[in-house]
């Protein structure tokens, strides 16, 4: 198998299950659905010889996050729903239209910064600066506050969610004695 047919491959898993996780009603379908979209990816990762995020993407997103949102769904009271009753919305059109528009902004800066390879002692140099420090520091250097503060809301969200589950305090029972 070549490296076109297994991308294709790995892209169509990856799509299937980003479409499955959203089209789903019942949640843990969707999460499954989810799980099957990161490992896609991951295999992703790994065509483009990115070892260590393919890594990442295993167990961050499908082991920790996943058992997050399946732990999340357990708090739940309806994780069933019916596909047959499927009611779609009546601004998908103009809301696919307004995600993709949103999304070339946020992608065509990223792409314009994207380096041209002219001669291929070029492209060695870039692979040389390209370690996983210096991967770790672009991802994480410009965003800790921000990522300390998302870790944050993380957990009181969970907070939340576990004092939501649990509904109100009962109402203390007046005894009286006559």
């Amino acid at each position: 198998m070549n490296e076109v047919t297994a991308f294709w491959i790995l892209a169509a898993i990856a799509v299937i299950g980003a479409l499955f996780a959203i089209r789903k009603r019942n949640l843990v379908h969707g999460v499954f659905s989810l799980l099957v979209f990161f490992a896609g990816l991951a295999g992703l990762f790994l065509l483009l010889l990115a070892e260590f995020i393919a890594v990442v993407q295993i167990l961050v997103y499908a082991g920790a996050v996943g058992i997050l949102i399946l732990f999340a769904i357990m708090l739940t009271d309806r994780v069933t729903g019916k596909d047959a009753f499927r009611v779609t919305s009546r601004g998908s059109f103009w809301g696919t239209i307004i995600a993709a528009s949103v999304f070339l902004v946020l992608l065509l800066p990223t792409i314009q910064e994207i380096p041209q390879v002219d001669n291929p002692s070029n492209s060695e140099e870039i692979v040389k600066q390209s370690t996983v420090k210096a991967l770790g520091k672009k991802l994480i250097h410009p965003y800790v506050i921000t990522l300390e503060i998302l870790a944050l809301l993380l957990t009181a969200a969970l907070i939340g969610a576990v004092t939501a589950a649990q509904g109100g305090h009962p109402a203390k029972k007046k005894i009286s004695i006559e």
